[in-house]
């Protein structure tokens, strides 16, 4: 009997120590900036797009519920392109252990925890998600859009360069994102673009469409753009834009009033040149469908287009940047090779035209001459749709307003045999 209550007290009492063993806590300076930092920083700093900034924690803890529900349903951080299709650079994607961290940490409270854990800072120099640019460019003075129906406005701005440069990253601000639809950086090396300035009262000029001259090259005639979601990426070294001396940066602006009376925009570039001088150039090739109707009511349109390669012109895919408006649902984009082969280039199952961006590829996808690229999107036209901007649904076509639709994959390309060295 002595030898069972000894057993058993020696049970109790581990029970006991084992009840009294207090399990570490997650804190903000230990665990949660660390992610933070690799997944959220970048739109959630002071000047970016984000509501709430999470440099820090009197930052973090006032939306500490917010940010488990938004992790929780992996709706933040925002990123639309499928697992299973395409090998992305700095995808904003958490991983389950990093989404029960945060978990853990707002049920225990949301510690900040001890000061001496914290990991350097990260820099967001002027508010620029890639830190202060080697040039930012705008236009003198604010340009306020009219009140109502949508406006293609023109900014050309002198470079002032006095020698070509090579671009590996542009950011695009927009002075009223309420009311910016998206912005494309055109380059103007003739000076046309001042003229149509001239010639048109106010601070730049309405386009609808290009920027309203003529481009020899279209291939190389932007900088690339802005959509709301979108996030600045960096180029692989080696890969760059050109940026030819004298040359003009016109900003087309799409303005599309929808919250009351716009006020005046100005909406500024920035522009990192690369480090050294590329080997090759990226060129862009739209894949775009411009003669399809969407009927009213039906959930389910399919939209197509394609391009194949040119013959003995081999490439690669380092960038790949899907377009539709508020229609849109899905949108896949692959590559049929020569020989049959297929590769996903992109797939995204959940459109939202607030949460659009460009993809850059970890390592470039090849394709060779006579590759077919394909693209297959789906619209959704009926009044299930939230997003259905007409009510009831009407039929619906390729068009410049936002209550239009578009349907475009932009492929940021270089060419095989190029070598600039």
């Amino acid at each position: 009997m002595r030898r069972i209550a000894l057993a058993a007290a020696l049970v109790l009492a581990l029970v006991a120590a084992r009840q009294r063993v207090v399990r570490p806590h997650v804190t903000f300076n230990n665990e949660i900036v660390r992610i933070f930092q690799d997944h959220c920083q970048t739109c959630h700093h002071p000047g970016d797009i984000a509501p709430f900034s999470l440099m820090d924690y009197a930052g973090a803890y006032p939306n500490r519920l917010q940010i488990k529900l938004m992790t929780k349903t992996r709706q933040m951080p925002p990123w639309k392109a499928t697992a299973s299709c395409g090998d992305f650079a700095d995808a904003r994607v958490l991983s389950q252990e990093e989404i029960d961290t945060i978990g853990k940490w707002v049920d225990d409270g949301a510690p900040e925890g001890n000061a001496a854990d914290l990991p350097p800072p990260l820099e967001f120099s002027g508010g620029w998600a890639l830190g202060e640019p080697d040039l930012v460019l705008s236009y003198s003075e604010p340009y306020t859009p009219p009140a109502t129906g949508d406006m293609y406005r023109c900014f050309p701005i002198p470079t002032s360069l006095i020698a070509d440069k090579y671009v590996a990253a542009v950011d695009v601000k927009p002075g009223d994102a309420a009311t910016v639809h998206h912005v494309i950086a055109y380059l103007d090396t003739t000076g046309a673009s001042q003229t149509l300035d001239e010639n048109d009262p106010g601070p730049g000029y309405t386009s609808f469409g290009g920027p309203g001259f003529s481009i020899s090259d279209p291939a190389s005639a932007t900088l690339g753009g802005w959509a709301p979601g979108a996030r600045p990426t960096m180029l692989p070294a080696g890969v760059a834009m050109s940026l030819p001396a004298n040359s003009r940066v016109v900003l087309q602006v799409h303005y599309h009033p929808h919250h009351g009376a716009p006020g005046p925009d100005t909406t500024r570039i920035g522009i990192y040149f690369a480090k050294q001088k590329p080997s090759k150039l990226l060129r862009i090739l739209p894949l775009i469908n411009t003669s399809f109707t969407i009927p009213p009511n039906d959930p389910n349109y399919r939209v197509t287009a394609s391009v194949i390669i040119p013959p003995f012109l081999d490439a690669h895919a380092w960038i790949i940047a899907p377009h539709m408006h508020l229609l849109g649902r899905k949108m896949r984009v692959t590559a049929t090779l020569p020989n049959g082969q297929t590769k996903c280039l992109i797939n995204i199952d959940d459109w939202d035209f607030n949460w659009q961006g460009m993809y850059r590829y970890e390592n470039a996808v090849a394709l060779p001459a006579l590759t077919r690229v394909s693209l297959e999107a789906f619209y959704d036209n009926s009044s299930a749709n939230p997003r259905n901007p007409n009510t009831p649904p009407r039929a619906v076509s390729w068009g410049e307003e936002t209550t239009d639709e578009m349907c475009i994959a932009f492929l940021g390309v270089t060419i095989d045999i190029e070598n600039l060295n």
